[in-house]
């Protein structure tokens, strides 16, 4: 919220919360379940549930949690989904260095400790390691590697 977010009831999922900003042209919202950017054509989201990322057909609505309206999930191309997703992608990067400015490194290490206790947790890679492939994907994506090679003991 202190990035300037609203927060809202969500209108899917009961007992949870939709945070939206507005971002370049369109809105970033989140979810626990989504998260993406949505612009007046449509846009990009994560699905967490599927583990997957779609371009979203729609420029009215967003995704509603629990009630994923298939017509609207469109399984594009890389380059096509690369470029739905520059808008989020952007807005992860400045979010993620703005937590580092504001909390510092130890901050999110600790937040990644915790969330290796958490019950069905998925980790993805460490906190700095992420940062670098967000960046490394915005500016080069045909030079990405996968994320297990981003470890702070490889890719210091």
């Amino acid at each position: 919220m202190e990035q300037g977010f609203a927060r809202s009831p969500s209108r899917g999922l009961k007992g949870t919360s939709c945070y939206r900003l507005s971002w370049q042209d369109g809105a970033v919202e989140l979810y626990g379940a989504c998260a993406g950017w949505y612009g007046r054509e449509g846009g990009f989201t994560f699905i967490r549930p599927r583990r997957r990322c779609y371009l979203w057909g729609s420029g009215e609505e967003t995704p509603v949690p629990g009630v994923w309206i298939k017509r609207l999930l469109k399984s594009p191309g890389r380059e096509e989904l690369y470029t739905a997703a520059l808008p989020f992608l952007d807005w992860l990067i400045a979010y993620e260095e703005a937590v580092l400015d504001r909390f510092g490194r130890a901050y999110r290490e600790e937040n990644f400790r915790k969330y290796r206790n958490v019950a069905k947790a998925k980790q993805w890679i460490e906190p700095s390691a992420g940062l670098r492939w967000f960046k490394d994907l915005r500016e080069d994506p045909g030079k990405l590697q996968r994320p297990k090679y981003y470890s702070a003991k490889i890719y210091a």
